[in-house]
């Protein structure tokens, strides 16, 4: 797919140690590790490379120093090995180096807490729900994640908005494209269906090895690991933010998914209050068009209602059921009831049996029962057939 060019470009892939310590404490790090492995034994403690952020630091030091001091309690044999002196000075330098890491994760989590209420302040300029999720993306990207992808849920499925990449946007725009051509069914197995079900961020490893993953995007993306959350403004949801590392060494971290859970929190009622002022603005038009309208009723068969339409950029799993006009039951010389022209008209538009329940509140049932008493009363054999049969009644009309 053409990815190795962008795997051996010259990224300066980081840890989350050497973003927040200077030169001189990673150093210190490095040679306590060393020392306390020369006297442990080969083996006895993880690598540097394998050490990528602040949990693993502060566990091996915990580890060393508490081994250290089981064996230094132990006596003789240690003794033959190091002198005392030196043994209880590197245990020193150890709690002072753990002492070091956590101080440098707690001013870590200080300036990113201070980085998300700015984003999301910065957020609350933005009105439309276009610009919500482009700037979603944006903003997961400026709170310290490689790539981030915005996408919305609809009918249960899952599909790509956004995605930000920072200085590759071909890159982007290729995740982009495989996440819109291959939308996935959110079902049982997912790692976002589980992030749904427990209304929280979730951690994902292994992406590259995972089935249960959005393959297309993983495949587009090569993504290894990434933290999907919820957009979930109370009990509705309306799609996931996702956020990976890419460019850096290591996985991400909980306090990674605990970081987006916080943005998608607050990102959520930005995106709704968005969705219903949209509708507002559009309700807002309609009622100054028929307004304006109101005058010509009485010259022209045109009703102000069909003149006032309006065009919304709100998806339209986002937008509340709209009012059907029911007062009209004719299709053509066809009689139907009410609601069996409120039916009729939603499967024109090419909704479900589902969504057509879900928007007249009642039952799938009710629905099948309709859609067969217009069929029999259209003479149509299936749905399309008496389908067609409207867009032919629209056009006559």
């Amino acid at each position: 797919m053409g990815m190795t060019p962008r795997l051996e470009r010259d990224v300066q892939r980081l840890t989350q140690l050497e973003e927040n310590l200077d030169e001189t404490a990673l150093d210190e790090f490095e040679a306590v590790l060393t020392a306390a492995e020369h006297l442990l034994g080969p083996d006895s403690m993880p690598p540097m490379s394998e050490i990528t952020d602040f949990a693993a630091a502060t566990a091996a030091l915990e580890s060393g120093w508490q081994s250290i001091r089981t064996a230094f309690a132990d006596g003789a044999a240690l003794a033959e090995r190091v002198d005392c002196p030196d043994v209880d000075e590197l245990m020193h330098r150890m709690i002072r180096n753990e002492r070091i890491v956590r101080t440098a994760q707690v001013r870590q989590r200080d300036s990113v807490v201070r980085l998300v209420r700015e984003t999301l302040a910065d957020l609350r300029d933005v009105e439309t729900v276009e610009g919500l999720i482009t700037a979603g993306a944006e903003a997961v990207c400026r709170l310290g994640f490689d790539r981030s992808i915005v996408s919305r849920v609809e009918n249960n499925t899952w599909m790509t908005e956004a995605v930000h990449l920072e200085g590759d946007s071909e890159w982007a725009s290729e995740i982009l494209n495989a996440g819109r051509a291959h939308p996935v069914t959110l079902v049982n197995g997912l790692p976002e269906d589980e992030a749904r079900r427990r209304r929280k961020p979730i951690l994902v490893t292994r992406v590259q090895e995972r089935e249960a993953v959005h393959q297309a995007v993983a495949e587009a993306s090569l993504s290894r690991s990434y933290v999907a959350a919820p957009i979930m403004p109370g009990n509705r949801l309306l799609g996931f933010v996702h956020g990976d590392r890419f460019f850096h060494r290591g996985e991400v971290t909980e306090f990674d998914a605990e970081l987006i859970g916080v943005f998608s929190q607050a990102y959520s009622f930005a995106l709704e209050r968005a969705i219903l002022g949209e509708e507002l603005n559009a309700l807002r038009e309609t009622v100054r068009r028929i307004g304006a309208g109101l005058q010509a009723c009485a010259s022209d068969d045109t009703s102000p209602f069909d003149r006032a339409a309006t065009s919304s950029t709100v998806p339209a799993s986002w937008r509340p059921p709209p009012v059907l006009r029911t007062q009209q039951t004719q299709v053509g010389d066809i009689e139907l009831t009410r609601r069996e022209f409120d039916v009729f008209q939603l499967m024109a538009q090419g909704d479900t049996n589902h969504r057509i329940a879900r928007r007249l509140s009642i039952s799938e049932g009710t629905v099948k029962s309709h859609v067969k008493h217009i069929l029999r009363k259209t003479g149509a054999a299936n749905r399309a057939e008496a389908v067609a049969r409207w867009h032919e009644s629209r056009a006559r009309a």
